[in-house]
Parts: structure tokens; sequence; C-alpha cells
């Protein structure tokens, strides 16, 4: 965790310089890539260092009542809102790749775009009740996890069929999903064996099973967190030239009409 957040934390914020020197150029399909990691840059910063004191001491601290009901209030919500997020954005990029005119106007973008994701920004767990556990669950991680990869193995299909039918710019289309399929590809890796586990132990109990949980499966998607921001970098265009301000030099002819005195003969 160390080792990948002296990296990750940085190209976050090169992240942020990136949007903001872009703040009037920065297009609908961006929208997903800053959410995500601003998202992933709050709970490294906030959550990550008490996961890491806890990993460290095997204790809490501190070590109140009043922060166990924060921390768990902070991660649930967390999770719901990170996973729900990207779940909308595979539907989303269907609309701004195939259905861009539903975004023609700014009242549209408004209710077609902006307000669903802010729906999915708005979580809110104030504790757990063992009745709700499995609505939770089902809710909260199967339906946004079912979402993303239908949504991204449909937008693959969509794509590569107007490539064979050489219908439309689809190269352009290409470009656009290339992001959120490698998104969803870290979603099935990180996401897939926690869930899957989770469902072996609630029907079987195995103490096996909770140990992989408990000792792996738990920190894969913090790992899925880490990495996040330094993809989302990869994929944004003109990205040092914009943050570090890299300038190609042109080499500027001499005029040509400018003619040097004939050399002398000997």
């Amino acid at each position: 965790m160390v080792i990948l957040l002296s990296i990750s934390i940085p190209c976050s914020i090169c992240i942020f310089i990136y949007f903001y020197r872009q703040r009037k150029k920065t297009s609908n399909h961006q929208h997903l890539t800053l959410v995500l990691v601003i998202l992933c840059f709050m709970d490294m910063i906030i959550n990550f260092p008490f996961g890491m004191i806890y990993n460290r001491y095997r204790k809490v601290i501190p070590a109140t009542p009043s922060f166990c009901l924060w921390w768990n209030w902070w991660v649930y919500s967390f999770i719901t809102a990170f996973i729900w997020v990207t779940a909308w954005g595979s539907i989303d990029r269907h609309l701004l790749v195939f259905h861009n005119t539903l975004m023609s106007t700014q009242r549209r973008r408004f209710v077609f775009h902006t307000l669903p994701m802010v729906f999915c920004l708005l979580p809110c767990f104030a504790h757990s009740q063992p009745t709700i556990t499995l609505y939770d669950f089902v809710m909260n991680t199967i339906i946004p996890l079912a979402i993303i990869t239908i949504a991204n193995v449909a937008l693959i299909v969509r794509v590569l069929w107007q490539k064979r039918n050489q219908r439309g710019d689809w190269q352009r289309k290409w470009k656009l999903t290339t992001y959120l399929i490698s998104i969803a590809i870290l979603f099935m890796i990180t996401w897939y064996p926690k869930a899957i586990n989770n469902i072996i132990y609630m029907y079987t109990s195995s103490p096996v099973s909770l140990s992989l949980q408990s000792k792996y499966f738990l920190f894969l998607p913090a790992i899925l967190e880490m990495i996040l921001p330094i993809v989302s970098l990869y994929f944004l265009s003109d990205f040092k030239k914009i943050v570090f301000r890299f300038r190609q030099n042109t080499i500027i002819p001499q005029n040509l009409n400018h003619q040097t005195p004939a050399a002398k003969r000997p």
C-alpha cells in the first residue's frame, strides 16, 4: 500500500492540475474520470491511513465508538458511491457514444448525464443491520457489478459491429470506450473474487472462505482504488503538454530570399 500510494497520490494531483487547466475544454466523457479519481483520492487520504495503522498495530486508533461509527459510515458509503458511479458511467458511455443527441442541450445534459451521477454519490449508511445485510450485498455489490459487466461487454460488441460494417466513425467511438473497458476489467479482477467468495461464505460458513476474505479478497478493491488514477492518467490526451507545459521545439528555416555572397575562388 505504501508503494502504490506513493505513486497514486501524485498521479491524482497531476490529474487535478490537468482538469483545472482544461476546465473550459473538458468534454462530457471525461467527467467520469474526474469523479472516480476524486473519490479514490479522498479515500486514500482519509480512510487508508487508519487502515494502515490498524494493520500495523492490530487495533483501531482512536478506539472510540464514535470514531468506529464514523469509519464504518465512510467505508460503506464510499464503496457504494464508487461502484454505483462506475455502473452508471458504463450506461452513460452508451449514451455519449451512440446517442449523443441526448446531450445536445444543457438541460438534457443535466437530466441524462449530471443528475444520475450526482444521485449515485448520495448514499448514506448510518449503521449496519443484520436484517438488511443480504439486501445491501445484492443492491450495492451484485447489481452494480452486473451492470458494469453487461454494459461494457455490450459496448465492445456495438463498436466492433460498427467496425465490421464500416458504419460511422467507429475509431472515435472505440477511443471513447477504451478507458471504461480498462476500468471494467480492473473491477472484474478485484471485485468478483470478493463477491463470489462472500456468496460461498453466506451459504456454507466455511472457515477457509472467511480466511480468504479477511486476508486477501478484502483488500483487492483497495488495490483498484490505488491503480485507477495511474490508469486514468494514461488515457488523458496531451497530458505532458498541459500539466508540465512541455513544448516541442520548432526549427524555423532561414529566409530563402536572403542570399549570402558567393565565395571567391582561390
